[in-house]
């Protein structure tokens, strides 16, 4: 009887890591994205609202959304004191709710990486490919 116990207290316990650690895999989205507006950021914590410019196509929101959705989890080594990510993204869902993204765009060839305004040490990895698409998306070359 023991032993049952303590296999089941096994399972839980691998059940309950598992759940944790996956809900870092991929980023979360709060409900279909109506719009995302974008900045240069001025450092990491907080956003600047000084936008360049505001995304409204629906073919664009399809997009960067498909690109949040693929976005891979990653733990991030960011230095929030000397270093800065290259632009703030505000995410406006359709329910109403709003993210504040921190981005740091790759160069060709690169990967870019999504952090959560706040919890910058969780990144969120795009692919090169991805990243030349929200290139195009957001008219940066």
């Amino acid at each position: 009887m023991k032993k049952l116990f303590l296999l089941f207290l096994l399972a839980c316990c691998s059940f309950i890591f598992i759940a944790c650690q996956s809900q870092m895999d991929k980023m979360t989205l709060l409900d279909t994205v109506s719009d995302f507006s974008i900045s240069k950021s001025k450092g990491y914590g907080g956003l600047n609202e000084d936008y360049f410019v505001s995304i409204h196509q629906a073919e664009d929101l399809s997009t960067f959304e498909g690109i949040l959705k693929n976005a891979k989890g990653v733990k991030s080594d960011v230095d929030v004191n000397n270093e800065k990510p290259d632009y703030d993204l505000f995410v406006r869902y359709k329910n109403g709710e709003t993210h504040g993204l921190h981005l740091v765009l790759g160069n060709e060839g690169e990967e870019s990486i999504f952090m959560y305004i706040g919890h910058e040490k969780n990144g969120y990895t795009i692919s090169s490919e991805e990243t030349k698409l929200l290139k195009s998306i957001i008219d940066v070359q």
